[in-house]
C-alpha cells in the first residue's frame, strides 16, 4: 500500500466522525485520477464496512490484492450468497491461514448443510487453536448429525460441561451402551432425561421399568405426546388393556381427538374385542368421515364377525373417499379369500401395483400362486419381487419347497381326520 492513502485513511480512523464514509469519498476521488489495485481493495474493503455489499463487490473485483477474497466471501455471506462466499473464503485460505475467515467458510458450510465440511472446518480451528472450547459445541452437535456418536463423546468429555450431560446420555444410548446412559441420565431430572431412560430400559428388555420412567416423564412436561408414546409401547407389548387405560385419558380431556379414537380402535381389534372396536369406529367416523382407518378397522371387524356382506358394503364406503387406499384393498383381499380366491389373488395384484416395496406382500401372493399350482405366475410375481428388492435372498426354490411341505402337511391333517371319522363309524 501507498504511504499516500495509507495516512489518509487512518487519518480518518483516528478523527473522522464518519470514517468509512470519508473513506469512500475519498478514495472514489483517488480513483478517478490514479486507478490501482490497491485503491480498488481499500474503497471495496471501506464499502463492506459500511454495509454497501454490492457495490464493494464491483470494486473489490478489480482489484488484484489476495485480501480481496477474504471481503468478497464477507460481502457474498452477508447477501446470504453463501455458496458464492465458500469459493472466496477457500480462495483467500490457499494464501493466508485465518482463525476468523475459517470461522465464517465453517458457519457457510453449515448454512449450505455441508456438515461434514463444516467438521472439517472446525477440526482446524481446533489444530490452529486448540483452547478454542467455544467450537466444540458445534462439533458435538455435527458429530450427532453425521450419526459419529463416539466423537461427539470424545468433545463431551473434554468439555465436561453440566449443558452436555444429555447430550453425553444420549450419545452413550445411541452408542447401545444403555447402563451408563441410564446413569448419566438419571441425575438430570428432566423429561427428556426421563423419557431417555425410559428408552433405554426398553433396550435392555426392562418394560416395567421403562413404562415408569415414561410416566416421570410425562408428569414433568404433562404432554399429551408423552401420553400417546406410553400408550404405543404398551400396545407394541401387547398390553392393550393398559394402553386402553392411558388412551383414556386423552379421550377424558378432548373427546374429539382423532388420533386417540384410531388407537382406541386399534388396541380394541388387536385384543380381539371388535365389537368394543365397533363401537368407537363409529365415533371415529362421526369425528371425520373420511378416516380410512375407521372404515378399514369396520370393515375387518365385520369380517372376523362373520359379516362378509356388512364388511364388503363398509370397504365400498372407504374407496369411495380414497380408491387407492392399500390397507383397504388388503381388507377387500382377504374378504373374498374364502368365497372368491381369484378375486383375492386379483385384489393382491392391485395391494402390490398400489405399494409395490412391500415385500411381504410379494411373498404372500407367490405362496399362493404356487399353492394354486400357477407357477408361471408365481415366477413373474417372484422376478417383480426381486426388481423392487435386489437383496431378497430366499430362492424361489426355497419358497416353493415350503409351500410343497405345508401342502404334503395338510395332505396327512386330511388323512388322519378321514381315518378317524371312519373308525368311529
Amino acid at each position: 500500500m501507498t504511504t499516500e492513502i495509507t495516512k489518509i485513511l487512518s487519518g480518518f480512523k483516528q478523527f473522522s466522525e464518519n470514517p468509512y464514509q470519508d473513506s469512500i469519498k475519498f478514495l472514489k476521488e483517488y480513483i478517478e485520477v490514479e486507478p490501482s489495485s490497491e485503491a480498488y481493495f481499500e474503497l471495496g474493503k471501506a464499502l463492506f464496512l459500511n454495509g454497501d455489499y454490492d457495490e464493494s463487490i464491483q470494486y473489490l473485483e478489480r482489484s488484484d490484492d489476495f485480501k480481496k477474497d477474504a471481503y468478497l466471501g464477507l460481502d457474498y455471506y452477508r447477501k446470504r450468497d453463501f455458496e458464492s462466499a465458500v469459493g472466496h473464503f477457500e480462495a483467500f485460505l490457499k494464501q493466508k491461514q485465518n482463525e476468523t475467515i475459517l470461522t465464517y467458510l465453517m458457519l457457510c458450510h453449515e448454512e449450505n448443510g455441508e456438515i461434514e465440511n463444516a467438521v472439517i472446518c472446525g477440526e482446524r480451528l481446533l489444530e490452529i487453536n486448540p483452547k478454542k472450547d467455544s467450537i466444540k459445541p458445534r462439533l458435538i452437535d455435527h458429530h450427532f448429525t453425521l450419526k459419529q456418536y463416539r466423537k461427539s463423546l470424545d468433545y463431551i468429555n473434554e468439555l465436561n460441561d453440566r449443558k452436555c450431560k444429555y447430550k453425553k446420555a444420549l450419545a452413550l444410548f445411541y452408542l447401545e451402551r444403555y447402563d451408563e446412559a441410564i446413569r448419566e441420565a438419571r441425575n438430570l431430572k428432566t423429561h427428556e432425561a426421563y423419557k431417555l431412560i425410559a428408552r433405554s430400559y426398553e433396550k435392555l428388555n426392562k418394560p416395567s421399568k421403562a413404562v415408569r420412567y415414561m410416566f416421570r416423564s410425562y408428569e414433568m412436561d404433562e404432554n399429551t405426546e408423552t401420553l400417546f408414546e406410553i400408550a404405543d409401547f404398551l400396545s407394541k407389548n401387547g398390553e392393550h388393556d393398559r394402553s386402553l387405560h392411558v388412551l383414556n385419558r386423552i379421550l377424558e380431556e378432548d373427546p374429539q381427538n382423532e388420533r386417540c379414537l384410531e388407537r382406541i380402535v386399534r388396541d380394541y381389534r388387536e385384543n380381539g374385542q371388535s365389537h368394543l372396536a365397533v363401537e368407537y369406529c363409529k365415533t371415529l367416523l362421526e369425528v371425520n368421515d373420511k378416516n380410512i382407518e375407521g372404515y378399514v378397522t369396520l370393515a375387518d371387524a365385520h369380517y372376523l364377525m362373520k359379516n362378509p356382506e356388512k364388511s364388503f358394503e363398509i370397504i365400498e364406503k372407504g374407496m369411495a373417499i380414497d380408491s387407492k387406499s392399500v390397507e383397504l384393498w388388503k381388507q377387500k383381499a382377504w374378504a373374498n379369500y374364502a368365497a372368491d380366491h381369484e378375486q383375492f389373488k386379483r385384489d393382491y395384484e392391485e395391494v402390490i401395483r398400489l405399494d409395490p416395496n412391500n415385500t411381504r406382500s410379494y411373498i404372500l401372493l407367490i405362496e399362493e400362486y404356487i399353492w394354486d399350482n400357477e407357477i408361471d405366475k408365481a415366477h413373474r410375481c417372484y422376478e417383480r419381487l426381486l426388481l423392487y428388492n435386489p437383496t431378497f435372498s430366499t430362492s424361489f426354490e426355497e419358497i416353493a419347497a415350503n409351500i410343497a411341505k405345508l401342502k404334503e402337511e395338510t395332505c396327512m391333517c386330511e388323512t388322519s381326520v378321514i381315518y378317524y371319522d371312519d373308525e368311529e363309524d
